[in-house]
Formats: structure tokens, sequence, C-alpha cells
């Protein structure tokens, strides 16, 4: 429906005049062939429209166009035109003027709630690395060798009231004096970690634990008859305690100083094999990865136990478990060799790699099942730690220990080289 003028009786000549400017108005804002679809009329009850004798309103209100529904034009401006109309120009007569041309709008629901304009937050610009990190990580892993590898062979002496406080153990006395007369710093530290002894232990934590090692129990007394709580502790702790603060500073040189760290060291824990899985369930799964070398030392197979041989089982076992994230390079073994006097070794047969191969698979010899799990080794290091012992004539168990001990470093060795290294043909050629 297309919008026409109002028609209005002239009895009052003032409420003409305004309502031939609301005609005027509707006329010059109405799009030309506006159809009932721009605009919709909304008509009022009858007894709404101002009648004649209504002298007293004075708001105009045509009440015919929605305001919801509004022209695609200009917002219309005829409201505020009137309400603020001066006399001179109500009494102005009105022609009509052309329509001028003005950029038509789309519709828009004034009533409709405004949606809120996406805000776009600036992504962080990246921060620059420390200049220490832009040096080339060459640069880097010389100075964390400075920091936590020894620079001086003082720095790894075993100190005296910590192998006191150790449980006893012969092996560690005699290399303790040989190394006390040599200065010369080994291609590769070790630190030599100890169970202590439970008695000592017992004095340094009386009732709380105050440390952060785990606590297991061992049998102290020569007999064995007893069990008691202790931990492990390093005999040569090297002077790099305040060093090691620079592994808190970001995780990208934690993991460069901590691969430095437990990689160029050989943790020794000779005899002590019960200290092996606490000091390694210590360690975070990333710096066990970054373990490479350790020295495990077999006690002397007629003193064994049972729980001795449960302690090295459990070892075995839990360095050659693939969820611990475990990954030899090199080992030094030692075992207890028993030897009858100085020339005790003289007349006996010793066993070949063949033989060896043989007596891993007899009663007694369960040891060397666990052992020969660990593969892919780079470097195998096979030594007799030599104590005396009775005469191979005293018993058949005796006389095949003896034996055992003359073949350590030649026919034990060699089969162990077959079956651990993972390129045997290339160790042997470097032996000879």
């Amino acid at each position: 429906m297309c919008l026409r003028p109002l028609q209005f009786k002239k009895s009052n000549c003032a409420e003409l005049r305004r309502r031939q400017l609301v005609n005027f108005y509707i006329q010059r804002y109405t799009p030309p062939g506006a159809s009932s679809t721009m605009m919709t009329l909304a008509p009022r009850p009858a007894s709404s429209w101002p009648t004649d004798s209504d002298e007293q309103t004075r708001a105009i209100d045509t009440g015919l166009i929605n305001s919801f529904f509004l022209p695609c034009m200009e917002p219309n401006p005829m409201a505020s035109h009137l309400a603020f109309m001066s006399p001179q120009m109500s009494d102005r007569s009105y022609h009509h003027e052309p329509r001028r041309k003005t950029r038509q709008r789309f519709l828009t629901l004034t009533s409709a709630p405004r949606e809120s304009s996406p805000v776009f937050v600036a992504e962080p610009l990246p921060k620059k690395a420390a200049p220490f990190l832009r040096l080339p990580p060459e640069i880097r892993l010389q100075i964390y060798a400075l920091l936590v590898l020894p620079s001086d062979p003082n720095h790894l002496r075993p100190s005296y009231e910590k192998v006191s406080a150790s449980a006893s153990d012969h092996s560690d006395h005699q290399k303790f004096r040989r190394s006390a007369d040599s200065d010369a710093l080994p291609i590769e530290p070790t630190l030599m970690l100890r169970t202590i002894s439970p008695a000592r232990y017992a004095r340094l934590y009386p009732t709380i634990r105050q440390h952060t090692r785990k606590s297991y129990r061992v049998r102290p007394n020569q007999m064995r008859a007893q069990t008691a709580e202790t931990t492990y502790h390093c005999i040569n702790n090297p002077r790099i305690e305040d060093n090691l603060a620079i592994m808190r500073t970001n995780t990208l040189i934690h993991t460069e100083v901590c691969e430095l760290l437990y990689g160029h060291y050989t943790f020794d824990f000779d005899t002590h094999v019960e200290a092996v899985i606490p000091f390694l369930a210590d360690l975070t799964p990333y710096a066990r990865s970054c373990i490479k070398s350790i020295r495990i030392v077999k006690r002397a197979l007629p003193d064994e136990k049972e729980f001795d041989r449960c302690e090295w089982s459990n070892a075995m076992r839990y360095l050659t478990t693939r969820g611990n994230n475990i990954k030899l390079r090199r080992l030094q073994l030692g075992i207890v060799a028993g030897r009858p006097g100085s020339t005790g070794w003289d007349r006996i047969p010793k066993y070949s790699a063949k033989d060896c191969a043989l007596l891993a698979q007899g009663h007694g010899m369960e040891w060397m099942q666990y052992l020969l799990e660990i593969t892919d080794l780079e470097s195998l290091d096979v030594r007799a730690i030599v104590q005396n012992c009775a005469s191979a004539s005293s018993s058949a168990t005796m006389a095949h220990y003896v034996r055992f001990s003359a073949s350590v470093e030649t026919g034990f060795a060699e089969f162990l080289r077959s079956r651990l290294l993972a390129n045997p043909s290339e160790s042997l050629a470097c032996r000879l």
C-alpha cells in the first residue's frame, strides 16, 4: 500500500499548516515507487486521532509509520524538525523541491541488540634469546664442562670420613691405596656410590630421615642375620655443588648440563649392588637416559647368599627394563676372584669362551643370565679383583671357583664381549 497525503478539515489554520508539513516530509523522504514492502501503515484507533476541539494537544504524532520499518533512505528527521520548528517557518508556504539523490542504506532493526565488534588481541612479540643462549652449542658445552667436570684430580679423591661411614669393602680399600699414589686425572671421571653403614646412618638420622634419597634395608653384620635401614651416598663428591645452580636457569640449560653431567661420569657401585635401584629411581627419566657408564662388582661366589642373588638379579633387571630408559654404552665389570697363594693359578686349567657359555646355563651361575640381558655396549672392561681363598683341593665347589677365577680376564671376558658388545670384531681389533 502506498503512502497517501493526509486529508484534514480546514477549521484550524495552524493545525492545518503543521499537518501539511507532515505530508511534505513524508513525500520528500519516501522513495519513488514505494510499495507495501517498503513501508507498512499501522492505523491508529479512531479515538486516538486529535480533534479540532482539542487545542491543548501540542505533540504531532501521525501514527501512520511503524518505527520498526523505515524506508531504505536517510533516517527520518521529521520529529526533530517539528519539535524545534520556529513560528516563522511554520507560517511559510512550502513548495515541492526536487528530490536530492542520497545513498541508500541497508535496512536496520533499531530494536535488535547490536553485536559487539570482534576484539583482536595482538600476539606478544617473541622475546629475544639471552646472550648466553645465542652462543654456539659447542662453546656452551665447553663452559658447562668447566663447571660440572673436575679440573683437578684431587677433587675426586674419596673422603676418609665417608669411606669409614660406608659399609666395609675389601676392593674399596685396595683401590683407594692405588689411587692415592696417582695424580693423573682419569679419562672418564668416576663417582663412587656406596651404602652408608646402618650404625652410622642411625647416628646421622636418629629420628627423622631428613634426606631426599630413597631408603632401603641391608644386612650389615658379618653373619647377615638382621636387616637395618640405610641409604646411599657419594664418597668422592666433586666440588661442583655451587656450580650446579646453573641447571635451574631454564629448561634448555638444564637439558644440556644434565646430558654432560650424567653422560661423562662413570657411576661406580662396586659390590654395593643394592644401591643401584634407589640411586637410579631418584633421578628423572631424562637424567637416567643420559647415564652411559657404570661399574659394578660381583661378590665372591662361595660367599654369596640367597639375598645377594636377589639384589643382583633386581639390579640387572632394572638396568635392562625398557621402561626405565637406561641405555648403557660402557660397562666396567669386576669379579671377586679367589687365588690360593701367589702361584695358585699356575697349574689350573682355564675355561674357554665356549665353556663359559655352557656354565651360564648351569646351577649357581644364574647371575650370568641376567648380565647377558645388557646388550649393544660400545665398551666392556672385565677385571678380576683377586683375594686369597682356600686351596682348590679342599672341595669341588672351591675347585670350580678357583678355575673360574683364573678364567675371568681370558675366557669369561671373551665370552661376554661376544654377547654384550654391539660390534665384537671392532673391539677385538682395538685390543690387538
